[in-house]
């Protein structure tokens, strides 16, 4: 009769005790790369956002800073206030696209000027995307500061930095980072109440 004797090579507990740990690791493991994956994540959009919001910056306060000529932003790092400063004080060559209709002034236009309204047929009526790096938006009457804010108009304006909210209504930052949708983060998004013709703002 044959008798099963121990086999000190194969330990059936420690296996089993080796199993069992292998299948928590296996699980901590998981949680780890759940969590990597979940922060890269909340990472990315950091970048763009604050605290999963889409800031909007008082133009007042970006000029009132004095110091080096580039401010941290909440997105793309830092941006470059003098050159800023120069697209929106200093006459530039510009685009006007008003109900429909766009004017240009100078060769290479670095400035679009445009209402909530014109937004969505930016894309098909200005052909001088290339050298747009800055968009005022006028935001003229009540219901215009309720409007959405579709940045998608601007996803074929490869050098576009700066948006510019200029309105003649009172609202805040808040307000209009809540209208925004399809945000990009290679955008600096600025805001002034400015009562009286935008337009010429």
């Amino acid at each position: 009769m044959k008798t099963n004797s121990p086999n000190v090579l194969f330990n059936h507990q420690a296996n089993f005790l080796f199993e069992k740990t292998s299948q928590v690791m296996k699980q901590k493991l998981l949680l780890i790369l759940m969590l990597v994956s979940f922060c890269s994540g909340v990472f990315a959009q950091g970048s763009a956002t604050r605290n999963g919001t889409i800031v909007v910056t008082d133009m007042n306060s970006i000029f009132s800073t004095r110091g080096t000529g580039s401010a941290r932003m909440s997105n793309a790092g830092t941006m470059n206030v003098e050159r800023l400063k120069v697209l929106v004080d200093q006459v530039q060559s510009s685009v006007y696209y008003y109900s429909g209709e766009a004017k240009t002034y100078g060769d290479v236009p670095t400035n679009l000027y445009t209402d909530i309204g014109s937004l969505g047929q930016l894309n098909n009526s200005i052909t001088s995307k290339q050298s747009i790096e800055i968009v005022t938006i006028n935001i003229n009457t009540a219901s215009e500061v309720n409007s959405t804010i579709d940045l998608a108009a601007f996803s074929n304006f490869p050098n576009l930095k700066y948006i510019y909210f200029v309105s003649s209504q009172n609202t805040t930052s808040e307000n209009i980072a809540n209208h925004i949708v399809n945000y990009d983060n290679r955008f600096n998004l600025f805001y002034k109440i400015a009562k009286g013709d935008s337009r010429n703002q």
